[in-house]
């Protein structure tokens, strides 16, 4: 099966925020307002393309490929984490441990100025 997200993956580990907890004065990291952006409007579009679907034989095989809209330089490995939290927060995979998942794979599908992209296939 195949699922697009549209838009530039960030990487949520390099997009931390350094927050003071208001009733303990405690700092703690949060994710940044773009990763939390990005989520927000991932998660509907992974939902709305699984629509009728259940994954129900596991462990299955991830296959993704990123498309960015620039040639920064990016790393794979944080929009992996990025778009596999997105796939468990949507109640498409029930966890991303070895359980679930037996072989991931990322691939760099080039630059698409105009449609930015991660497109996951599931292969049960």
């Amino acid at each position: 099966m195949k699922l697009t997200i549209t838009g530039n993956v960030p990487s949520q580990k390099n997009r931390k925020i350094i927050s003071i907890n208001r009733a303990t004065g405690k700092p703690f990291l949060r994710s940044a307002p773009s990763v939390k952006e990005w989520r927000a409007q991932a998660i509907p579009q992974l939902q709305q393309q699984f629509r009728g679907f259940v994954v129900t034989e596991y462990p299955i095989g991830v296959n993704i490929v990123v498309y960015y809209d620039n040639k920064r330089r990016h790393d794979l490995d944080n929009a992996l984490g990025t778009v596999m939290d997105a796939l468990t927060a949507s109640g498409i995979i029930e966890d991303d441990d070895t359980s679930h998942i037996e072989c991931i794979t990322v691939q760099f599908g080039g630059h698409d100025k105009t449609n930015p992209r991660v497109e996951i296939y599931l292969d049960e």
